[in-house]
Formats: structure tokens, sequence, C-alpha cells
């Protein structure tokens, strides 16, 4: 379903499915840590948060993956990834854990 909608937006068909599946893995990867918790699973968020991870894998699409960073490093390479108030407003608040 993920991949039809991103498909739908694009106006792609499915020889470029591979592409859109990576930018879905890191969507998916990028909810996971934004929200903190373990309660989410890969699975539960792919389930439950289609707009969210829609938004965001058409948004790095579209920008060939620059719109999302927010940081990057080439020293070890690292990445990453900014997730946007659109998106934010998708998804529950994440976890919050107290020190103490």
């Amino acid at each position: 379903m993920i991949l039809d909608d991103l498909n739908v937006l694009l106006g792609k068909n499915s020889e470029s499915d591979d592409v859109l599946n990576i930018y879905i893995r890191r969507a998916i990867t990028s909810i996971k840590n934004y929200l903190d918790s373990e309660t989410y699973t890969p699975t539960y968020i792919e389930e439950n948060f289609q707009d969210a991870i829609v938004e965001m894998a058409y948004n790095s699409f579209m920008s060939k993956g620059k719109e999302n960073v927010s940081s990057e490093k080439y020293g070890t390479t690292s990445k990453s990834y900014r997730v946007t108030n659109t998106i934010k407003d998708l998804l529950p608040l994440p976890s919050m854990h107290l020190l103490g």
C-alpha cells in the first residue's frame, strides 16, 4: 500500500520500486528513532503510520535524499534525518525518558 501510494504521487511504475523501497525503509528507521520507544517496531510503524512514511519517502525521493537531512559527516560516514513538522503531526509524541 505504501509503495502504491508513492508510485501514484510520483506518477511512476514498478520499475522504480527498488529505489522507493530504500526511501520507505529509511523513513521507517527515522520514525522509529524519533519515537524512541521499543513499543514501536518497524512492522507496527509500517502498519500504523503509513501517511507519515509516504510523506517522508516522497520528500526524500523528490529531493534525492537532501531535504530531510539535518546533518552529514563524511569521516566514518554519518547522516541524520530530520522529521519535519508535517511528519510530526502524523505521529504520536516521542517517548520521554526520566532521569533519576
